[in-house]
């Protein structure tokens, strides 16, 4: 499913100052500071600072933890990066991996270079000696986008935290399969997997912990944490997890058919003979990355089941049965995480319909509940029953049944998963599990991301990925919007630091003592809820739901 989707320069001096763990020596005076990473080679970073109270921190980006993932290693497991002799350049991000809206704008010339060289990872840090709480960033991007760049640290380094984000494999170049050990599945999930050692033997070199990490991901990137919690091969890599707006229990995490998807994509390719194991990796091996990207716009990625390494090696509610981890998890969603949804499932019948007058409310809730493919169509019935009066069903009032569309679709997509991880996990009753609903709208949102929103007739409330909004500066926030930000930075570091969120303002945040609740509110006030099925409505049961209704755009 798609959708689910900084630096400064204070002049041309550079002086190289070697650090250990044991010491390390800088001054404000000299814009860059080089690290020695033990057994690896030595980086060079370079400083910016904090937005609210401009507090130094260094930054070291682009650090390449694994091998190009080019010509015999493409789609294989990464290989990790062998040591280097000169002092890597680390003041900029590295190369981002490939997706079409960057590739497709090359030059000729561009298009020579290794695009594949994209596995690398940036730290940023205040202090190379003390041994600080970690935080691991996993990016969203439906799977098939997304980038380190695209997470500036200004916000969550006002904390005494060190943070990483890693880069890994997305698209077909990342997902496609043959379960093969040409092809194994899941070389996303390994880089990941591969970049999280990289913390466990090398962060102490930054001033982090690695006794003392924590991963958080969005969307695409909470698919692949909540997998790290159920896989076998991620034991001993971290201590807690957030997880935000999705689960690895959600429909379109989990690719049901990835071995005609490798198929599909070969005959796209021309290839001729689709078929053996050895043809389609012969064919998609030697295929430039262009051609790749180009044929794959329209398709769908997400992790599959038993791959090659043992990654997944059963459908994830199969392995929650066994699950007997102690981590501590904290989750949640935004309010109207599923109008996204909406607004692509609309793009898609305006498209194909035009006159919307012409589609009843039934035909077209029952098009985004099929989607999910329940063949019982017990989840369509008691969706409809739940979020839909008879009048408004049978009606073509789509702008009345605008709040039940928010409802249905944040349910299905994000909602529903979440609450799912989160009932099985506190069934265990193994570590605490803290749920939230984030509920700020503030002046800026990611509806429509860099596509635009103005032709559609309704908003998008506290729309998915908005929430980033305040935890990486991306944007520019008015003094309502950083009182928000300074309070997620406050509730995710808290969390990472000792496994308790909390706020210099609000009440006391409980750990969920039953699969209701409690659960809490982040929002101009932090409020405590306590029963979470009462989201399923939310924007049914709001007064002021009205306000998602562009009175001036016809449906």
């Amino acid at each position: 499913m798609k959708g689910l989707v900084a630096g400064f320069s204070i002049g041309i001096l550079v002086i190289v100052c070697i650090v250990t763990a044991a010491q390390y020596t800088t001054s404000l005076k000299y814009p860059s500071v080089t690290v020695d990473i033990q057994g690896q080679g030595s980086v060079l970073g370079d400083f910016d600072t904090t937005l609210w109270t401009n507090q130094k921190y260094m930054q070291f980006r682009g650090i390449p933890y694994a091998e190009s993932p080019r010509g015999k290693l493409r789609f294989k497991a990464p290989v990790a990066r062998l040591p280097w002799r000169q002092i890597f350049d680390a003041t900029r991000y590295g190369r981002r991996c490939p997706v079409i809206t960057t590739v497709s704008n090359l030059t000729a010339q561009e298009l020579k270079a290794d695009l594949e060289d994209c596995l690398n990872l940036s730290v940023f840090t205040k202090d190379l000696i003390t041994k600080r709480p970690v935080m691991f960033y996993i990016y969203g991007g439906g799977f098939y986008n997304g980038s380190a760049s695209d997470h500036p640290p200004k916000h969550l380094l006002e904390k005494d935290i060190v943070l990483v984000v890693s880069q890994y494999r997305v698209g077909a170049l990342g997902w496609l399969t043959t379960f093969t050990h040409d092809m194994p599945g899941n070389a996303p999930f390994m880089d990941i997997l591969l970049a999280l050692k990289w913390v466990q033997d090398h962060i102490s070199d930054f001033g982090g912990d690695p006794d003392n990490v924590t991963v958080f991901g969005q969307s695409a990137g909470a698919a692949m944490t909540s997998a790290l919690l159920l896989s076998p091969k991620s034991t001993g890599l971290f201590k807690r997890v957030i997880v935000q707006s999705g689960s690895i229990l959600g429909h379109w995490a989990i690719n049901s058919d990835p071995r005609k998807q490798t198929e599909r994509i070969c005959e796209a390719l021309n290839c001729g003979v689709c078929k053996r194991n050895d043809e389609l990796y012969d064919c998609l091996s030697k295929a430039t990355v262009l051609d790749i990207l180009e044929v794959t716009q329209a398709e769908d990625f997400a992790l599959v089941i038993n791959d090659v390494y043992g990654n997944l090696p059963e459908h994830p509610i199969e392995l929650m049965k066994s699950y007997n981890r102690s981590i501590p998890v904290m989750t949640g969603f935004t309010k109207d995480d599923g109008s996204f949804v909406l607004a692509t499932y609309y793009d898609g019948m305006k498209a194909a319909i035009g006159n919307m007058s012409l589609v009843k409310v039934r035909q077209f809730a029952d098009g985004i509940m099929n989607l999910v493919n329940d063949r019982t169509r017990l989840s369509n019935n008691l969706l409809t029953r739940l979020l839909f009066t008879p009048q408004i069903l049978n009606g073509t009032a789509h702008k009345e049944a605008l709040p039940a569309y928010f409802d249905l679709c944040t349910t299905i997509y994000i909602k529903s998963p979440v609450i799912a991880l989160t009932t099985q996990l506190k069934e265990k009753n193994l570590a605490d599990i803290y749920l939230y609903s984030f509920d700020y709208e503030g002046q800026n949102t990611r509806f429509g991301y860099e596509l635009g929103n103005e032709h559609y007739p309704f908003n998008g409330g506290v729309h998915h990925s908005n929430d980033n909004i305040y935890l990486f500066s991306t944007h520019s926030l008015n003094d309502n919007d950083t009182r928000m930000a300074q309070k997620m930075v406050e509730l995710w570091t808290s969390f990472a630091i000792d496994g308790i969120p909390s706020s210099s303002e609000g009440p006391p945040i409980l750990p969920m003592n039953s699969p209701s609740g409690p659960y809490f509110h982040i929002n101009n006030e932090i409020t405590i809820s306590n029963d979470v099925l009462d989201e399923l409505t939310s924007t049914l049961d709001d007064p002021d739901n009205k306000k998602i209704d562009r009175e001036n755009i016809e449906f």
